[in-house]
């Protein structure tokens, strides 16, 4: 996970000319939000290795308004990544689950 969110984090802040182009018409405060979506999910797996429940209620957050936001710019193109989105927090769940009562 933290490696795939210092990469979206990236795109969104000094790759975002380059999703500009390949998608013209997102408007730029689509991408400001998810680049600070970004990092409040960097900020949610290092509470997680703090052992802090509240870190996974931030990705479940943050994971149902980046579905939002891509349903909103994206269309019925954005429903495999909105629904893998909601599937991550379902795995990472299950893996939770059985340690759940470490968590502070």
């Amino acid at each position: 996970m933290t490696i795939g969110l210092i990469f979206s984090l990236y795109s969104y802040t000094l790759g975002s000319a380059s999703i500009t182009h390949a998608l013209p018409k997102i408007p730029f405060w689509a991408i400001t939000l998810l680049a600070l979506l970004s990092t409040l999910n960097l900020v949610s797996v290092v509470m997680l290795w703090m052992w802090k429940k509240i870190g996974f209620y931030l990705l479940i957050a943050s994971a149902i308004i980046v579905a939002s936001i891509n349903g909103m710019i994206l269309g019925p193109i954005s429903i495999g990544a909105s629904i893998s989105a909601l599937v991550g927090v379902g795995i990472l769940y299950l893996a939770m689950k059985p340690i759940w009562k470490n968590f502070k």
